[in-house]
């Protein structure tokens, strides 16, 4: 019988990407592809039986015990959503007593407490198996208050490990019909869709690029360059009338060579006001402003474009 990953499909692993050597290619399983068991399948109680895992037995001595066939040890795990064989599998008694006395410096010390089941009246007032800390003391309804020993109980760091490893036990078995459907649905939910990179024995093959040579196994690029200083234009602007100055002049001035504009903006009052913009080319590397007078180079009560309505936040846009 087919093994897990036998239904998985294969990817052309790129190699000599690291070193002189002509690039080439090795054919591997993809393992990082993965399904999982659909999240409603407790609803099928008739697919599954119940069982409880005996002291020593594995995934495999399971599925050969009950399938007939070691291989098929995944349908079990896949089935229970069990990723980690080794924290989600229950352990034998003698691995926990391994484990527990690496885990603990002392086994049989208080690992927490938990509540003593407590009556009132022939009903249960407090129920067993609550987590409490150390001082928990029960206060009953008449006002009474339950000592030490009768509120609660210890647990000891063996205790709440073994207590973990039986909650691992319990598990739902697929019968043979559930077992079929698996292996059919498996080979079909792994495989690749249809792409260019796919050939047609379902094999995946990226094309390398030259540029990973130059890139390590941190992803950083490897290499030198240099950034161009680029001198950016600074512009300030006028905004607005203010009790310090009316009629503030902003101005724009490039260190480069080409084409210098120049913005003049000019506030004469709140009331009314109008600005002008000029432009002007010249061959040098400096460009200057003046300030003109609050009527315009055009027709009077006119404003140029470039101001902003009544002239308070006139110039640089």
């Amino acid at each position: 019988m087919a093994s897990y990953f036998s239904h998985f499909p294969n990817v052309y692993i790129g190699e000599g990407v690291t070193s002189n050597e002509a690039f080439k290619y090795r054919l591997a399983k993809n393992i990082f592809r993965r399904v999982k068991a659909r999240d409603d399948l407790d609803r099928y109680v008739t697919s599954f039986e119940a069982y409880s895992i005996r002291d020593g037995e594995s995934p495999s001595f399971l599925a050969n015990r009950l399938y007939g066939d070691p291989f098929l040890d995944w349908v079990i795990l896949l089935s229970n959503n069990i990723t980690d064989f080794y924290s989600q599998w229950p352990k034998s008694e003698d691995n926990l007593q391994k484990f527990v006395s690496e885990a603990y410096s002392d086994p049989d010390s208080v690992h927490h407490y938990e509540t003593n089941e407590i009556m009132y009246e022939d009903i249960v007032y407090i129920k067993r198996g609550s987590n409490v800390n150390d001082g928990f003391r029960a206060t009953m309804p008449d006002g009474s208050i339950k000592t030490a020993v009768e509120s609660r109980y210890p647990v000891s760091n063996y205790e709440y490990e073994n207590y973990l490893n039986e909650q691992k036990r319990l598990i739902g078995i697929p019968n043979g019909i559930m077992v079929d459907l698996m292996q059919e649905e498996m080979q079909g939910l792994l495989e690749y869709e249809l792409h260019a990179e796919v050939d047609k024995f379902g094999n995946k093959k990226t094309p390398l690029s030259m540029s990973s040579r130059f890139i390590n196994n941190d992803t950083s690029i490897i290499g030198s360059g240099s950034r161009t200083a680029v001198s950016d234009v600074v512009t300030s602007f006028d905004n607005g009338p203010s009790n310090a100055s009316v009629g503030v002049v902003s101005s724009t001035s490039a260190s480069v060579a080409g084409t210098s504009t120049t913005t003049t903006t000019t506030t004469s009052s709140p009331s009314s006001s109008s600005s002008s913009t000029s432009s002007s080319s010249s061959s040098s590397s400096s460009s200057s402003s003046s300030s003109s007078s609050s009527s315009s180079s055009g027709s009077s009560g006119s404003s140029s474009s470039g101001s902003s309505g009544g002239g308070y936040y006139g110039g640089g846009y």
